[in-house]
């Protein structure tokens, strides 16, 4: 047991003590301080719950960062200089697989194969966007998977060709996407917990405790399965099984039989609990499912994944067979279309709509209404060059009509926050501050949508919380974070992490 005084904000309310074990917490304030306990004075230390991602993907960061990092790149140039690094450093894999480069360096997103072709003519490479439903790939990377002569007709997504109808290396969602990595060698189980170990002490170093694994693909489940026997899962992970329109009624018994697999290891660490949809795209590459018009194609609705008959009945299934319901929807139609699934089947208990990044009007008062959770991404809600990538698709008044945290939290429904990771940095510390400010760190003082911005506890609240309702944990676990500072009084971009602590026990302390 630990006994712990000093500046603590736990479960809304100040406290001055608090006791904990590997079970929860014991005990505040004045019944704390009387236990037989050593007392920890925390000192200008904060504590606080830890906090939580709604909505990441570790495994898919993991398994990127295994390849070239080329995130943090500005130009092609850097990028070029990255992935012929990485070659040169690693004879195997044969592929190169990494991400996620800036969309917005290159207008339009029109990355093209013969820049990769220059630092790597004979081996394949693969960079997925930052939005992560965009790859580049090179010409080698296009050979191999068998399209780098002639574009494949499509149902929904696009592949960027030239003026003789042949790929020049962008591809755009899932069925495009696949056409490429479909053909990439699968990692072995070694080199796959090596990436969840990873991606996992990134997490706990941020004081994250636990995480929506939003994208269960087949192979994904058994390397949770692997780290959880092996004793190397350290965060809270709750998986939700990709739900596709066009193999869900057979996917569905595979679900069932994983998520009773796990469920009988009676794991403090490890859930299975839900499903997830994807409605749309995104705006980046106009596919977001919109109700006007995209402004850069006149009459262009986006790119719906499924029908919403075919959603409806989709979601009623899960709904009925006690999954929860988590779907991706960016787009305004793409919104509403998840509400009317989610109220068909009967507005299933906590309810998830990911990212809601654009929501009309009418459809405000449905999330309360349904009581389904919005979950916001906070770090996008500022003005950088994601977001204004969109504005030539979008125009102005939609753009800045984008993140309505304000309003929807006012309508009475409830938000988490969730990172996206690798999509966005997955640091809740910055997370607080856009949620707060919906400004860059750099110019703080300069608001984009100021309407919208949220107050610091109410931010805390649903990067801790509102998380663990919406993951079905207690609010009372031992899941907790010591900061250098009060998120809720100091300058959040001034304070670090100190230590992490998980069921009682740290998993993180900063050195």
């Amino acid at each position: 047991m630990r006994l712990l005084s000093g500046e603590i904000f736990l479960n809304g309310r100040t406290r001055k003590a608090v006791a904990f074990d590997e079970t929860g917490i014991i005990a505040f304030d004045d019944e704390a301080l009387e236990l037989d306990v050593e007392l920890e004075e925390l000192g200008e230390s904060f504590l606080t719950h830890a906090f939580m991602d709604g909505h990441a993907h570790p495994l898919f960061a993991g398994r990127e960062h295994l390849g070239p990092d080329v995130t943090n790149a500005k130009s092609v140039a850097e990028m070029q200089q990255i992935v012929a690094a990485w070659l040169a450093a690693n004879q195997s894999p044969i592929w190169a697989v990494g991400g996620a480069y800036d969309r917005s360096i290159v207008d339009g997103g029109v990355f093209l194969a013969s820049w990769l072709d220059e630092v790597a003519p004979d081996r394949p490479v693969v960079l997925h966007g930052s939005d992560h439903h965009t790859l580049w790939a090179n010409s080698e990377a296009m050979r191999l998977a068998g399209v780098l002569s002639e574009a494949p007709s499509l149902s929904v997504g696009s592949i960027d060709i030239d003026v003789s109808g042949r790929p020049t290396g962008v591809f755009r969602e899932t069925e495009a996407k696949e056409l490429i990595t479909n053909a990439i060698p699968e990692l072995s189980m070694t080199d796959q917990l090596k990436a969840l170990t990873w991606a996992h002490a990134e997490l706990a170093s941020l004081g994250i405790s636990a995480v929506q694994d939003a994208w269960m693909d087949k192979g994904m489940v058994e390397v949770y399965l692997a780290a959880e026997e092996l004793g190397e899962l350290v965060l809270r992970t709750n998986l939700a099984f990709w739900v596709r329109p066009d193999s869900w009624r057979v996917d569905a018994k595979r679900f069932i039989a994983e998520r009773t697999r796990i469920t009988a290891l009676r794991s403090a660490k490890l859930s299975a609990r839900t499903v997830k949809f994807f409605a749309d795209g995104v705006f980046g590459s106009a596919t977001a499912s919109v109700k006007k018009p995209y402004e850069s194609s006149a009459g262009y609705l986006g790119d719906p994944v499924w029908s919403s008959e075919e959603l409806n009945t989709a979601v009623a299934h899960f709904a009925a067979a006690d999954f929860q319901i988590h779907i991706h929807a960016i787009g305004d139609a793409g919104v509403a279309m998840a509400l009317d699934a989610i109220e068909r089947a009967g507005c299933p208990a906590n309810s998830v709509i990911a990212h809601t990044e654009l929501v009309a009007e009418e459809d405000i008062p449905r999330f309360a209404q349904l009581g389904v959770i919005a979950n916001f991404e906070p770090l996008w809600a500022r003005e950088d060059g994601m977001l204004t990538s969109c504005l030539h698709h979008l125009g102005r008044e939609r753009l800045d009509s984008m993140y309505r945290m304000r309003d929807i939290l006012d309508s009475g429904a409830k938000i988490s926050f969730g990172s996206d990771w690798p999509v966005s940095n997955p640091d809740p510390l910055l997370g607080l501050f856009t949620a707060t400010h919906r400004a860059l760190p750099e110019t703080p003082a300069v608001s984009w949508t100021p309407q919208q911005r949220i107050t610091e506890q109410e931010a805390l609240h649903a990067y801790t919380l509102a998380v663990a309702q919406q993951l079905e944990l207690t609010q009372d676990s031992s899941d907790l974070v010591i900061l250098s500072g009060n998120p809720l009084t100091a300058n959040v971009l001034d304070i670090k992490v100190l230590e992490t602590i998980i069921g009682g026990q740290t998993v993180f302390a900063r050195q």
